[in-house]
């Protein structure tokens, strides 16, 4: 099954449509999440949609109330003033930077600008699914690449799917990668984008990148810096910035190619009024950053050591969810099952890693409450 967005909540019973609005409305503040009403089945802990579970920071929530008088007016001066704000982000121009709503639009939009005929998709088998999904409501044949040992992405595999296709392909990769958290190698990524292979695009999803700790990990917009134009970075507002609801994201790549993807963008100068705002203040809230990573880390450690002590282990994550694999004999259904009834709600199946589970980070009690939940689980022998 793809891995969309838009799935994520048919998978899930409907009671949950309010219950996801109750728990974004306790989890605000970092400080109030102790003072969170417990875990129940109108509040459950969602450790399935790969939030930030410490909501807005401070300086975006006041800059959210302030911008409600200026919601009446277009955004215009707002947008060029957020363009260049996430150049400097990212390290380069504000010609370079096409807007979208979250990277989702800036998905679509980047493989609609690069359809031509006979061109290709190539994805890894397990990856994030907003580009396959996009390849084939534009009638593109999408080419899945087996993965490699522990789900990782095998980037030989991947070329030999480019070079043995006549015609163009577009090559989407997630890095780190959705739902398996892991990374692959930079420099092999990298060199093969510099290599510039006939009629071939790399759309390059770092959706996750500000999560990442290994110091080996080098971000594809050095690319564009160098002035590549083989290659799109997507980047988002909806992880570490907590503005999943916000819908702001932006793609980065050379200037003409930013140009033939805003082509594609729905007026990319009419972003949310309220979203700008926030976008702003959190760009420059080096605090509210470091505390987002900061409890990302803490949070995944508490998950991490309570799957390793049900004999689970964990791929090496750098994003603020975990890939584990499940305890020999127990399916997702029952595993997510059992944390169900204990208002713990995880990852949805993604075949073909039928025996694994996606965990998404939470705060550090709700982390301490699920280790809690699955120590007494296995000794109930329920997972």
């Amino acid at each position: 099954m793809p891995i969309q967005r838009r799935n994520l909540l048919k998978a899930l019973p409907v009671a949950l449509a309010t219950a996801s609005a109750a728990s974004a409305a306790t989890n605000v503040l970092a400080a109030a999440s102790a003072a969170a009403p417990a875990p129940s089945a109108q509040n459950p802990i969602l450790a399935c949609f790969n939030e930030n579970p410490l909501g807005l920071s401070a300086k975006a929530r006041e800059a959210v109330a302030e911008s409600a008088a200026r919601c009446n007016r277009y955004p215009f001066a707002a947008v060029e003033q957020l363009r260049a704000a996430c150049a400097a982000f990212i390290g380069g121009k504000p010609e370079q930077i096409t807007l979208s709503q979250g990277s989702a639009e800036a998905i679509r939009a980047s493989i609609e600008a690069y359809k031509t005929e006979n061109v290709q998709l190539v994805i890894p088998e397990l990856t994030y699914g907003d580009g396959e999904m996009c390849a084939v409501r534009n009638g593109i044949p999408v080419t899945k690449v087996k993965m490699g040992p522990d789900w990782s992405i095998d980037i030989e595999g991947m070329k030999a799917a480019v070079a043995n296709h006549k015609g163009p392909s577009i090559v989407y990769f997630v890095n780190p990668n959705n739902p398996t958290s892991t990374i692959v190698d930079s420099k092999v990524l990298n060199d093969w984008i510099r290599s510039k292979p006939a009629n071939t695009m790399f759309l390059v999803d770092e959706a996750y990148a500000e999560f990442v700790e290994d110091k080996a990990f080098v971000s594809t917009a050095t690319l564009v810096q160098e002035g590549l134009e083989n290659v799109i970075v997507l980047k988002t507002f909806s992880k570490l910035f907590a503005m999943a609801g916000l819908r702001l994201g932006f793609a980065y790549a050379a200037k003409p190619v930013a140009e033939k993807v805003r082509n594609h963008i729905a007026y990319d100068i009419f972003q949310n009024v309220p979203a700008i705002a926030a976008g702003l203040a959190e760009l420059n809230d080096e605090a509210f950053l470091a505390e987002s990573r900061r409890v990302n880390a803490a949070s995944k450690k508490i998950i991490v050591e309570a799957l390793a002590g049900l004999g689970m282990r964990t791929l090496p994550s750098q994003t603020n969810f975990v890939f584990a694999e499940l305890p020999k004999g127990v399916t997702l259904e029952a595993f997510a099952g059992a944390l169900k009834e204990k208002f713990v709600m995880v990852g949805r199946p993604f075949p073909p890693a039928t025996n694994w589970v996606r965990i998404s980070m939470v705060s550090e009690a709700d982390s301490a409450y699920m280790a809690e939940q699955m120590k007494a689980l296995r000794a109930a022998k329920k997972i």
